[in-house]
Order: structure tokens, then C-alpha cells, then sequence
């Protein structure tokens, strides 16, 4: 029998498996359904996508990171369909006014499955097709000002699609961990005044599960400054991750340009608090070093002022914090940025690199 199964970013009801393992995913007698292949092409709409548009370039960006995982699964992405439409055989993508299709949510996908039982059960992804609401106040941009993440206007349409396309992979919503099948539109990477939405630990692991691990090489390590939650229903809820004092109590912060800025003291102890990940196929021990900027863009040509060490096995992301001493040497009434590029030494070959470094802001007491 052939079932539609309609997975919203703001509702759903659905049976799925919840393991020690990350993510969750539909069965059918105990089985996993996913698709029957390793690669599925998508169809983007040539009205909602069109050539040398922003959103046809965010959206290929969006398929690249979603594939950046160390399963057998990849997607192929085809641009200029002239005609799409729900059940029709073909996995597409577009943007759409049908408010009774969304049922008010900012994006859909509509799963169409099977499961029935003919000498042996069969079970499978047939067709998905993700839907976006038109009129959702959406933006292609990767820079931070213009995210509601960072204060800014705009839905973030990476992270939301990267979301969708993990429901096209096979994946369900996620409340446990801090996920992008989660709370999507703060599930991101940033550095410097630019953003990265990506498919991360948890997905990426569960990915693994649905189709097996690559036979080629894919490790990447990651540093986020946003961290788990809670629980919103069938979704993880994420913040900021925060700064405390020696003693793990909160210190004063106030607002400005979208973010926290703690303020501290020439010379005082702090626990710098960030959320690593391991979207990669091997458990890695990464050398993690600490700085020091005077801007946002943490790198290892800012000063270090610590150096330490993780052990990150490929499953649920960790969030930790590092005891740091604020140089004493700052100047007063001045804004910092503290962070933390992981993998500094560059011990590890990645797939990608530019989601190493991240970082919390500060602001020296006079």
C-alpha cells in the first residue's frame, strides 16, 4: 500500500524508533524505510529556482552540505523542471501559495511510501517532494545580519531547507540532541559575520544507519556556539552557548547586534562554553586551541591563550566547557571575541574547514 506522509517543519504525528543511537526514522514491521537506492535525483522548479538566481545557488549548496556525510547516500541535483506536482512520480522542489497544502508551516516534505507484505515484507521510499511557503519571510543570504538567528529580518532558507532535505534522506524530527531535524533555524555554524547551515552529527549518523558508511575517505570536525535545550514537541530547542565564571555561575551580559556579550575582568578565570561535532566517518581526537581577537573571525593567527584535546566518537554532538584565564594585558572598555578553532594543528584531513572555529564575545571591565 502506498501512503502519503506529509513531515512539516512546525507538525506531525508519526511512529519512530528512538535508540541509544542518534536520530529517528519510520518503519515498517521493524524495518528502516528509506530509499531502495544509494542516489536520488531532486527536481528543482525552474520558476522557484531559476538560473542565476540566489535561491537556485543556495539550494545546490544546500543538496552539497546534506551530502557531506559519510553515508552511501548522496542526492543529484536537476534544475529547470517546467512542471511540477505532488505524486507524479518524480522528487521535486518549489516554493508554492498553497496554504492548504502547508497548512500554515514554512515548508513541508510529502513522503509517499510503501509497506505492505508479499512473501516477505516491502518497504520504501516511492517519491518526496519539499514543499516551501511563499510567503514566509525567507532569505538566501549566509550572512548574519540578515538571519532572525542573529537579530536579523529573515528565515534562514538554508538551514530550513537542509532540514526538509534530511526528511527527503529519511530522517524524522529530532527532540533529544541538538540536531538540525530539531529547531532548524539555529542549528548553524558561524564565524566572522558569515553563516553555514549544515546537516551535522546527529543526522549525519543517522544517515549512517539508514544506508551504511561510505567506503571513501570523509571526516570532518566542527565547533558551534549554539547548544541543546530542550524539548518543543517533536523538536530540540537550541541557545547560545555562554561563558561562565570559575565557579560555572553565570556572568553579566547584555545584548548587542543580535548576540550576548559577557563582560569580564583583566586576569579573571572563565569557562568558555562551545558544542563540537564529529560529522565524520572515524572517531577522531582532535587538538582544540583557544584564543583570543579583537574581531569575530577567530583563526590561529589570533592569540592563543590555551590549548586542549577531544575525543569524539561519530554520534551525538557534545557540548563542553574549558577553564581560560582572560589575558590581563586587554584593554578596558574594549570588545573581544573568545573562541576556539578545533583541529588547529590541522592533524585531520576534512572534507570541509571553514567550520572549525567559532567563538563567544566579550567586553573588558574598566
Amino acid at each position: 500500500m502506498k501512503q502519503l506522509i506529509s513531515i512539516a517543519i512546525v507538525l506531525g504525528s508519526l511512529t519512530y524508533i528512538q535508540s541509544t543511537e542518534a536520530a529517528s526514522w519510520r518503519t515498517c514491521s521493524g524495518n528502516k524505510i528509506k530509499w531502495d537506492s544509494n542516489t536520488v535525483t531532486m527536481r528543482a522548479s525552474n520558476v522557484s529556482f531559476p538560473s542565476g538566481s540566489s535561491y537556485r545557488s543556495a539550494l545546490q549548496t544546500v543538496i552539497s552540505r546534506v551530502n557531506d556525510n559519510p553515508s552511501k547516500f548522496n542526492f543529484n541535483l536537476s534544475t529547470g523542471d517546467t512542471s511540477v506536482g505532488f505524486d507524479n512520480g518524480q522528487n521535486e522542489t518549489w516554493f508554492t501559495n498553497d496554504s492548504d497544502a502547508l497548512d500554515g508551516a514554512p515548508a513541508v516534505a510529502f513522503s509517499w511510501t510503501h509497506c505492505y507484505w508479499l512473501f516477505g515484507w516491502r518497504h520504501g521510499i516511492d517519491e518526496v517532494d519539499v514543499v516551501f511557503n511563499n510567503n514566509v519571510t525567507y532569505t538566501s543570504s549566509s550572512n548574519k545580519s540578515a538571519l532572525n538567528t542573529y537579530g536579523g529580518s529573515a528565515r534562514p532558507f538554508r538551514t530550513t531547507a537542509t532540514h526538509e532535505f534530511g526528511h527527503a534522506l529519511g530522517l524524522l524530527h529530532e527532540n533529544r540532541y541538538y540536531n538540525i531535524m530539531g529547531q532548524d533555524w539555529d542549528f548553524i555554524h558561524a564565524n566572522g559575520n558569515s553563516t553555514r547551515a549544515y546537516l551535522g552529527e546527529d543526522a549525519a549518523n543517522g544517515a549512517v544507519i539508514l544506508y551504511g558508511t561510505t567506503g571513501g575517505y570523509m571526516e570532518d570536525v566542527s565547533l558551534s556556539h549554539h547548544k541543546y535545550l530542550g524539548t518543543s514537541g517533536e523538536y530540540s530547542r537550541h541557545q547560545p552557548t555562554r561563558l561562565y565564571n570559575s565557579s560555572g555561575g553565570n556572568l553579566s551580559r547584555f545584548g548587542n547586534s543580535g548576540e550576548w556579550v559577557y563582560r569580564v575582568n583583566k586576569g579573571q578565570t572563565v569557562r568558555l562554553e562551545l558544542t563540537a561535532e564529529n560529522n565524520g566517518k572515524s572517531y577522531q581526537s582532535p587538538a582544540v586551541g583557544y584564543y583570543v581577537s579583537t574581531n569575530n573571525y577567530i583563526s590561529t593567527g589570533d592569540r592563543r591563550i590555551g590549548t586542549g584535546s577531544l575525543g569524539l566518537g561519530r554520534n551525538i554532538p557534545y557540548t563542553f566547557q574549558r577553564t581560560l584565564t582572560i589575558p590581563s594585558n586587554l584593554n578596558s572598555g574594549q570588545y573581544y571575541w573568545l573562541g576556539a578553532v578545533i583541529d588547529y594543528n590541522g592533524a585531520i584531513s576534512e572534507s570541509s574547514g571553514v567550520n572549525n572555529a567559532t567563538y563567544v564575545r566579550i567586553y573588558v571591565n574598566y
